[in-house]
């Protein structure tokens, strides 16, 4: 491979960095959108009164989701005249089927901790898990049975401490949960044994006052977890009862006075006939409310919130129809906004970076081709030159692409010809410099290295190169300054050339454009001096 077709594969391959990088930018925010809706599926599912199967089901539905696992399964603690059975009560990521010819679940030593509600089991890979595989007559899972190397379960008891049953997650490659897996099926064990203790607690009186009170709190403990706010709505006299956390949506605090008529005044003002359109097409219907929308808090902030809802099932319709109660849940989703946002800007900069290195590229090549005296001159200087603008891109992107040290920059440049030995520097301050300026500089440092290697100060032995920059402040009519200055000594003399190269017009013709600033060369006899004097503006971050 040619040095030519390694720079243009190291500049490709540059531009797949970035790609991928925006690539995973996106999939970050595909990732936390979707554990939202799942944090918000699983809190509609149970603050909207279904029964215990389905809500069941979207615990572990959720959690399949949340934690990406392939198999998801919750078995209910049910004590038969041995003292002990297991029932299949819920099953995600496999029919119901893959389960009928086998046994129930027994507290072996790897289901026991679950059972028995001593705490969170968690392997990487469960074949290799020492308490696998010790129990006749399988000696470990049947012939047959979902395969399953990675494995997650927590115990389902209630606040009392009796155990109602596990959830069981698996995956077939192993390590593929870790210890925020972990946290998220606890959570989502609070949630089911919330649900089947709100299901026992319509057996009786006492018992259904307390087990509700109970199931309250564990909901609010799941809301509290995942961010979210609850609300509920009465559509007849519009009383707003809002949970803490909605509040502080809103930038409300607990005992603040907060009800839908304040609700409404705090959305976007552009937003707000969006928003009261929807909830009123979900409360003539029945139908879901589901939207986002700005806020403006008292303090003038600006936020984004999710509000989702629905009809409260259980209430009567409205006489002349619609829903007579609604409830949800709100989510502040700002950061996730402003991720977007970040997203797009990165796409622009993406496709802005690309055209400008290709522009530079071509120019490169054009003036190169119209100085060079062969095809060999050409390639040799052409490589060159796309090895500098390599290297400052490199700089750029150890910095995000924000800015470079000004002393890195010639650094680098010189190290390619072996100067920097016999490289000095005098300033008071490095500066740093814009991705623009970066390689506008950069470059024109390359072509004073390259000059001073063939036929300068670096040509000799004991030739020296000294750099020194310092700033001046803007005074009356003009602005503040860099000036930068390139001495060479202790090379061969120096003539004024008969003509002017690609690197003479570099620097001053386009440096001076490209940075609206001026350049000046002198051929003294002890050596090239060039004096640059910048704007300050066109240099800085």
């Amino acid at each position: 491979m040619t040095v030519l077709e390694a720079d243009a594969r190291a500049a490709t391959e540059e531009i797949f960095d970035l790609r991928r990088r925006l690539a995973e930018a996106q999939q970050a925010h595909a990732e936390e959108v979707r554990r939202n809706q799942a944090f918000s599926r699983i809190a509609a599912a149970i603050g909207a009164h279904q029964s215990l199967s389905e809500t069941v089901q979207a615990v572990i539905d959720g959690g399949v989701e949340l934690i990406g696992a392939q198999f998801g399964a919750f078995f209910y603690n049910v004590i038969d005249r041995t003292g002990e059975s297991y029932m299949l009560y819920g099953l995600a990521g496999a029919p119901d089927e893959a389960f009928a010819n086998f046994p129930m679940p027994r507290k072996t030593a790897i289901f026991a901790p679950t059972f028995e509600g001593t705490g969170v089991v968690r392997s990487d890979d469960v074949l290799a898990d020492p308490r696998y595989g010790k129990n006749a007559p399988n000696q470990g899972m049947p012939e047959g049975h979902l395969p399953v190397r990675s494995y997650l379960a927590a115990p389902v008891k209630t606040a009392d401490g009796l155990v109602l049953g596990g959830l069981f997650f698996g995956h077939r490659e192993p390590a593929r949960f870790d210890s925020r897996a972990e946290t998220v099926i606890v959570g989502l064990a609070a949630q089911a044994a919330v649900a089947i203790e709100r299901s026992r607690a319509s057996e009786a009186g006492d018992r259904e006052l307390t087990e509700r009170r109970r199931a309250e709190e564990r909901l609010k403990f799941a809301l509290d977890s995942g961010r979210l706010g609850s609300w509920e709505l009465d559509v007849e006299t519009r009383a707003y009862d809002a949970s803490d956390i909605c509040r502080s949506n809103y930038g409300r605090g607990p005992d603040q006075d907060f009800g839908f008529d304040d609700l409404v005044a705090t959305i976007h003002a552009s937003d707000r006939d969006r928003m009261l359109a929807a909830m009123d097409e979900a409360i003539r219907t029945g139908g879901e409310y589901d939207i986002e929308y700005r806020v403006v808090i008292p303090s003038g902030e600006t936020r984004w919130v999710h509000a989702r809802g629905r009809a409260a099932v259980r209430d009567e319709p409205l006489i002349g129809g619609g829903v007579r109660r609604m409830a949800g849940v709100s989510l502040d989703v700002t950061e996730r906004k402003r991720a977007e946002e970040r997203q797009r800007l990165l796409l622009n900069e993406l496709n802005h970076r690309v055209k400008n290195t290709l522009v530079t590229v071509q120019s490169m090549a054009a003036q190169t081709l119209r100085a060079a005296s062969d095809l060999p001159a050409f390639r040799e200087a052409f490589e060159a030159r796309l090895i500098a603008l390599s290297q400052t891109h490199n700089l750029l992107t150890e910095q995000n692409w924000e800015s470079a040290s000004l002393r890195e920059i010639v650094d680098a440049e010189l190290e390619a010809f072996g100067g920097r030995e016999r490289l000095d520097f005098d300033y008071t301050r490095d500066l740093r410099l814009n991705p623009k300026a970066t390689v506008a500089v950069g470059m024109a440092v390359h072509e004073l290295a390259t000059n001073a290697a063939k036929y300068g100060a670096l040509s000799t032995p004991g030739g020296r190169v000294a750099v020194s920059w310092s700033t001046e402040p803007a005074s009356p009519g003009t602005s503040a300054r860099l000036r930068l200055r390139w001495t060479e000594s202790g090379g061969p003399p120096v003539p004024p050339p008969t003509r002017r190269g690609f690197g003479a017009r570099l620097l001053e013709k386009g440096l001076a454009g490209e940075l609206s600033g001026e350049v000046r060369l002198a051929y003294d006899q002890s050596g090239l001096v060039c004096a640059m004097t910048l704007p300050l503006a066109a240099l800085e971050p």
